[in-house]
């Protein structure tokens, strides 16, 4: 496709203060599933690194590594840690007892191996120096046979999540009869590590880095979760997503639109059901890049905060005994991020990833909204204490904002930014009758398009009918690139 085939849009006249008014949704409003060949692209590259990590005897390796950055000690023992979504680990225990994970990135899990763990290693050693979220200290990192790894410490402790969840699920989920002080008491933790990361300011939007001068600064694009999904799942290629820092949030919030057009472009299989859902899709995308440029009046120019796309209770250490956080781990697609991230209520409240919630959002609402409620509380008691004790001020609440995000769209439109594959359920839902007024007809919403936009939907239409009866999928990548990326 030629790049004047998904054309700039014209400008938004409205507020996120315009509350949702009730309407008839579109018929049939169809989700953007990931495309399956991609996925099972995905799990073949996996599986044959997964065995080559295999071949080169890990436990080896790992200890190998391990005393090229802690010299000086002899590796006595190393085993393999659960997995996440992303890595592969190992914890080494030395002979002198002392013990460190080793993380091997897994290629198919991740197409920017490098620039992950370039990344992660920066963002925890700023988290490290400059808050007091205990996280694990970076020995070392570099490549190996199987790519790139991180040495750091090894600490102590339980995943938050485990003394929450519902045991007899087997999707990670909120067990909803668990105690008020128990859930309270983790909550609490979990607010005290947002307003910690909210007192960080940065000049820019994107990955930090650290330079030669000892300051800490922006200097790229970030690395989000999302693009790490789209590139894995839709197929897409890497290279074309900006890569320079963004000097104001407007900028960023019209790219994160832009992606959501890369998701439908790029996206051969599992895209569209029809040509009815094609025009929605394509209406649904125009209609949202023009709210995109309207989202970030205030806080436009930063400073901007310090944010997290995986943080969650699974990601959290805590002591049996009292549920104190013992560690912060698995820092990737971190970055200096919109303020109004940090302003949205959490999205991790009942543990479940937004991929997990009900097809029907408005279910998943009557489950979330009582647990924050009581997220609500703690997050407003927490800050009074910090303010009484000194560590925050009164202009650096987050639950003021928190509390409207919901009702001023907030909550869902960065979920829909972050989340492509959720994004049409989310925007017909929960977003364009807020903003343009009862639903009626699609042809009224592609009255709303600009001239270029509506000129285009025909060749879009056509080219993704065309794209879905192929069913190919079309590699960007050879396997030796993928391994330097």
């Amino acid at each position: 496709m030629t790049a004047d085939f998904w054309p700039s849009a014209v400008k938004l006249s409205g507020s996120l203060s315009q509350r949702c008014v009730s309407s008839p949704l579109p018929p049939n409003p169809c989700e953007m599933d990931f495309d399956d060949l991609a996925k099972q692209q995905s799990d073949r590259i996996f599986q044959v690194w997964l065995q080559n990590l295999l071949g080169n005897s890990p436990e080896d390796l790992a200890g190998k590594l391990a005393s090229r950055h802690y010299p000086g000690s002899t590796p006595a023992t190393a085993s393999r840690l659960s997995n996440g979504a992303f890595n592969v680990c190992y914890r080494v225990t030395f002979e002198n007892g002392r013990r460190v994970v080793v993380r091997f990135v897994a290629l198919g899990r991740v197409v920017a191996r490098n620039e992950k763990v370039e990344d992660e290693v920066a963002i925890m050693q700023y988290v490290g120096q400059h808050t007091t979220i205990p996280v694990p200290i970076v020995l070392g990192s570099g490549k190996c046979a199987v790519g790139p790894y991180i040495v750091m410490s090894y600490i102590e402790g339980n995943p938050l999540s485990g003394y929450l969840r519902d045991s007899s699920q087997i999707t990670v989920t909120l067990n909803l009869g668990i105690s008020i002080p128990i859930l309270r008491r983790a909550y609490f933790g979990m607010a005290e590590v947002l307003l910690e990361l909210s007192k960080a300011g940065f000049p820019f939007i994107g990955a930090i880095r650290r330079t030669e001068s000892d300051e800490w600064t922006v200097q790229k694009r970030p690395l989000t979760f999302n693009m790490n999904r789209l590139t894995q799942f839709s197929n897409i290629p890497l290279k074309v997503f900006e890569r320079g820092r963004f000097n104001n949030a407007a900028d960023y919030f019209e790219e994160l639109a832009r992606q959501q057009f890369y998701h439908l472009e790029f996206q051969c299989n599992n895209a569209i059901t029809d040509e009815a859902d094609c025009r929605k899709k394509y209406i649904a995308r125009c209609l949202f890049r023009k709210l995109a440029r309207e989202i970030p009046k205030e806080h436009c120019s930063g400073p901007f905060r310090l944010y997290c796309d995986d943080f969650r209770p699974d990601n959290v250490l805590v002591d049996a005994s009292s549920l104190n956080i013992t560690g912060v781990v698995d820092w990737e697609f971190s970055y200096a991020a919109p303020v109004e991230y940090t302003l949205a209520a959490p999205w991790w409240l009942l543990l479940e990833s937004p991929e997990d919630w009900e097809p029907n959002l408005d279910q998943f609402l009557t489950r979330y909204m009582p647990k924050f409620r009581v997220f609500l509380e703690v997050l407003k008691h927490c800050e009074t204490r910090k303010i009484q004790g000194g560590s925050l001020s009164e202009s650096q609440r987050l639950s003021i904002a928190m509390e409207k995000s919901l009702e001023t769209g907030l909550f869902w439109i960065c979920l829909a930014l972050r989340h492509s594959s959720m994004f049409d359920e989310i925007y017909w839902d929960f977003i364009d009758s807020r903003f343009y007024g009862p639903f009626t007809t699609t042809e009224d919403r592609l009255s709303l398009l600009s001239a270029e936009e509506r000129l285009n939907i025909d060749a879009v239409v056509e080219s993704k009918m065309r794209q879905a009866s192929e069913g190919t999928l079309i590699s960007h990548y050879s396997i030796d690139e993928l391994v330097d990326l």
